[in-house]
C-alpha cells in the first residue's frame, strides 16, 4: 500500500504559540527532517509541561517519523485528550491509529470530522486515511465514497485514481472503476500493474455488456493492454490474460499463438489447453481443437472444469457433424439444450441427405430417360435407309 500522505505539518501550529525553551529548536529540527533531534527537544518540553498539548502533538509527530508508532500514538492521544476540539490533532491521531492497524478506531474518530473545514491539502490526506481505514475494516461501500472524493481532489495522481478504480470495481461499479483506471494508466503509462488491472476491468465489462459493439471495443482495448503487459513480463498469467482478451475480441489466430506461448511456459494446467481449444474451434480448425480439448480434459478432475471442456468439445464435434460424439459430449457437460439441438440437427441432416439422394435419383432417371429418347430419335431418323 502506498505510504500515507502526511496530514498535518508542524508549521500549521506555529501561529500564536508561546515561546518556550527548546520549542524553536524542536521546530527547526523537525522542519529540517532531523526527527531524532526534534524528538529530544519536544520530549524536554513535555517533561517540563506535561499538560501542554502542543508539546505532546509535536513529539508525537516526531516519533511517527522515526517509526516509533506506539510511542507516537501515546503522545498524540495525550494531545487529543488535552484538546479534543483541534482538528489537526484529531486527524493526526487518526493517522496514528492507522499506523498501528486500529482501523475501527480511525473510522470512529474521524467519522465526526467535516472534511470541508480542512485545507485542501489536508482533505486529500484525510480522505486517504479514512477511506483506507474503512476498506481495511471491511466496509468497502463506505470506503469508495472517500476514495471518490480523493480522486476528485487529486485528478492527476495515478495511484489515487488506481485505488479508487480498483475499489469501485470490487463493488460492481464497473463504469466508474474503468474510468478511474483509464486515468491511472494515462498518468502512469509504464506501470504494468495499472495496465493489467485496466485490462481485467475491460474484460469484465466485455463479458457483462449486452451491447455487441461495446463488447467488441472493450475486448479490443483489453487485448491492446494485455499484449503490452505480456510483452513486458512474459509471465504465464499475463499471457493467459492476453488470450482471454483476444478470444473476446475475435482475434482467434492471435489467441492460438498466445495460448501456445502460455503452454510453453507451463503445460501442467488445463486452462491454457482449454483456451487453445476454444481458439482453434473459433478459427474453424476443429481437429486441432479436439486434440487441445482432450489435453485439457486429461489435466483436471474438477467437475466444473470438465463441464466447460465437454461443452466446448460438444460444440467442436457438432460443427464437424460428428453427431453421436457431440451428443455424448453435451451429455457429459449436462447441457440438455445442446443435446436436443444436435439431435434435431442430426434429424434435419438425415432428412436433407434423403432429399438430396432422392433428387439425385430423380436427376439420374431423367438423364436416363433423356438418353433413351435421344437414341429413339436417332433410330427413327435413320430407319428409311434400310
Amino acid at each position: 500500500m502506498r505510504k500515507l500522505i502526511v496530514l498535518i505539518t508542524a508549521v500549521s501550529l506555529l501561529g500564536a504559540l508561546p515561546v518556550a525553551a527548546g520549542w524553536e529548536e524542536g521546530v527547526a529540527a523537525f522542519t529540517s527532517k532531523k526527527y531524532q533531534d526534534a524528538a529530544t527537544e519536544f520530549q524536554q518540553l513535555v517533561d517540563q509541561n506535561p499538560e501542554g498539548y502542543r508539546g505532546h502533538y509535536m513529539l508525537g509527530l516526531s516519533l511517527e517519523q522515526l517509526k516509533r508508532k506506539e510511542e507516537a500514538l501515546y503522545h498524540l492521544r495525550k494531545a487529543y485528550d488535552l484538546n479534543p476540539n483541534d482538528l489537526s490533532i484529531k486527524v493526526a491521531l487518526g493517522r496514528a491509529f492507522f499506523n498501528v492497524r486500529r482501523y475501527n478506531d480511525v473510522v470512529q474518530l474521524l467519522s465526526s470530522v467535516d472534511a470541508s473545514s480542512l485545507p485542501a491539502a489536508q482533505q486529500v490526506a484525510f480522505y486517504q486515511i479514512r477511506g483506507q481505514a474503512k476498506f481495511k475494516a471491511g466496509n468497502a461501500d463506505a470506503a469508495v465514497q472517500d476514495f471518490k472524493q480523493l480522486a476528485s481532489l487529486r485528478p492527476n495522481d495515478a495511484q489515487i485514481q488506481y485505488m479508487y478504480g480498483t475499489t469501485a470495481l470490487s463493488l460492481g461499479q464497473t463504469d466508474a472503476g474503468i474510468a478511474a483506471l483509464n486515468k491511472s494508466v494515462a498518468l502512469a503509462p509504464n506501470d504494468v500493474d495499472k495496465k493489467r488491472s485496466y485490462a481485467q476491468a475491460l474484460i469484465k465489462k466485455g463479458r457483462m455488456t449486452p451491447d455487441k459493439n461495446a463488447k467488441k471495443q472493450s475486448y479490443l482495448k483489453a487485448s491492446e493492454l494485455a499484449t503490452a503487459v505480456a510483452a513486458k513480463t512474459g509471465t504465464f498469467d499475463d499471457l493467459m490474460l492476453r488470450v482471454s482478451a483476444e478470444l473476446g475480441a475475435g482475434r482467434y489466430k492471435d489467441a492460438i499463438s498466445s495460448s501456445q506461448a502460455a503452454i510453453a511456459k507451463s503445460s501442467s494446467g488445463w486452462l491454457a489447453h482449454y483456451y487453445l481449444g476454444q481458439a482453434y474451434s473459433s478459427d474453424g480448425q476443429y481437429s486441432e481443437a479436439e486434440a487441445s480439448l482432450a489435453s485439457a480434459k486429461a489435466k483436471t478432475s474438477k467437475p466444473d472444469d470438465l463441464k466447460l471442456i465437454w461443452r466446448q468439445l460438444g460444440y467442436t464435434l457438432e460443427k464437424q457433424k460428428k453427431y453421436t460424439q457431440s451428443i455424448e459430449a453435451y451429455q457429459n457437460a449436462g447441457d440438455q439444450a445442446g443435446v436436443a439441438r444436435v439431435k434435431k440437427n442430426e434429424e434435419t441432416d438425415a432428412f436433407n441427405k434423403n432429399v438430396e439422394a432422392e433428387n439425385a435419383a430423380i436427376k439420374e432417371m431423367e438423364a436416363e430417360a433423356k438418353r433413351l429418347e435421344d437414341e429413339l430419335k436417332a433410330l427413327e431418323g435413320g430407319g428409311g435407309a434400310l
